[in-house]
């Protein structure tokens, strides 16, 4: 495979990463269904919302997507 290929590759998903980790902060418009709690400790008061959940996937995603797009950029350089 190219070299140039890899780097392509990398910085293709560098770029749906970092969407992928702004769509939080751009999205204006929210849903009341993501306000309700899925998870409390009655003990402390931490508790845990639908959007806390979503919020975290994504950045998990995005940071995937991000790490593996620097490994095949370093892959094409290399």
């Amino acid at each position: 495979m190219n070299n140039g290929y890899f780097v392509l590759i990398g910085l293709i998903l560098n770029t749906f990463g970092s969407l992928l980790l702004i769509v939080p902060l751009i999205n204006v418009i929210k849903n009341v269904g993501d306000d309700y709690i899925v998870k409390m400790d009655m003990k402390t008061g931490d508790y845990t919302q639908k959007k806390h959940l979503k919020d975290r996937k994504l950045g998990i995603i995005g940071l995937i997507s991000l790490s593996l797009g620097f490994v095949f950029q370093i892959l094409g350089i290399i």
